[in-house]
């Protein structure tokens, strides 16, 4: 027979009990130590996506009512246009976007309405504000941005400062093709304005390089014909 080989309780007992005892691996430890500064960081990120959703939500109705606004705003501008009546009603609109609005893209638009509004108002000092106001805010390279350069030139064309105006003129032609034939129109019409006769032919003829086909040909070659007869002192002045 054979004989059965008995095992040692005690050497058995002392196994389960080496299994039971709970192992500390380091996520265990790092958990244990940093337990409060990691439930203190979930309570804060909360915090600030709550306090987020807040501000998105309250940012989301400024947008709508500021859209209302300028769609309101706009329909009194383009009525005083067709009507041609005065600017002041579309005027106080626009402030009113541009002070309670400003943070909202129907805000940074309204700068350049209002520019057109105080120039039409002959607020030629405002209207400069309100313009660089507009292009502080947007990318030059944008047609409206172009627009607002061209509205700033006309504003200092009717101050009386031509240098200025070609300053603002020039940004409307540069990258080409900018605005156009009527940037080299308006940079030629203030060397005009300044004596300026050589610059003024100058971009007259550039005039003619870049635009061939222009329905403003016939007045560019006069123009050119006229500068080129008081350069040689042939044509008296009025």
């Amino acid at each position: 027979m054979v004989r059965r080989r008995r095992v040692s309780k005690k050497r058995f007992y002392g196994k389960k009990e080496e299994l039971a005892l709970p192992v500390r691996s380091p996520f265990f430890e790092f958990m244990r130590k940093n337990l409060f500064y990691l439930i203190a960081g979930s309570v804060l990120v909360l915090f600030l996506i709550i306090g987020f959703s807040i501000w998105k939500y309250i940012a989301n109705k400024k947008e709508e009512k500021a859209s209302l606004l300028f769609y309101q705003a706009y329909k009194v501008y383009q009525k005083a246009i067709k009507e041609e009546k005065t600017m002041e009603d579309s005027l106080k609109l626009f402030q009113t976007l541009v002070q309670d609005y400003s943070g909202t893209s129907e805000g940074v638009l309204s700068w350049f309405y209002l520019g057109n509004c105080q120039f039409a108002l002959k607020k030629f000092d405002d209207a400069i504000i309100s313009y660089n106001n507009f292009l502080e805010k947007i990318s030059p390279q944008t047609q409206l941005a172009l627009l607002a350069y061209d509205s700033l030139g006309y504003c200092y064309e009717e101050k009386g400062d031509f240098k200025k105006a070609i300053e603002n003129f020039e940004k409307t032609i540069d990258p080409s093709p900018g605005l156009g034939e009527i940037g080299y129109l308006n940079i030629a019409r203030c060397y005009e304005a300044l004596g300026d006769k050589e610059n003024s032919l100058k971009i007259y003829k550039k005039f003619l390089f870049e635009y061939p086909n222009s329905q403003k040909i016939e007045f560019v070659r006069e123009k050119i014909r006229v500068l080129e007869l008081k350069s040689k002192g042939k044509v008296s002045k009025p």
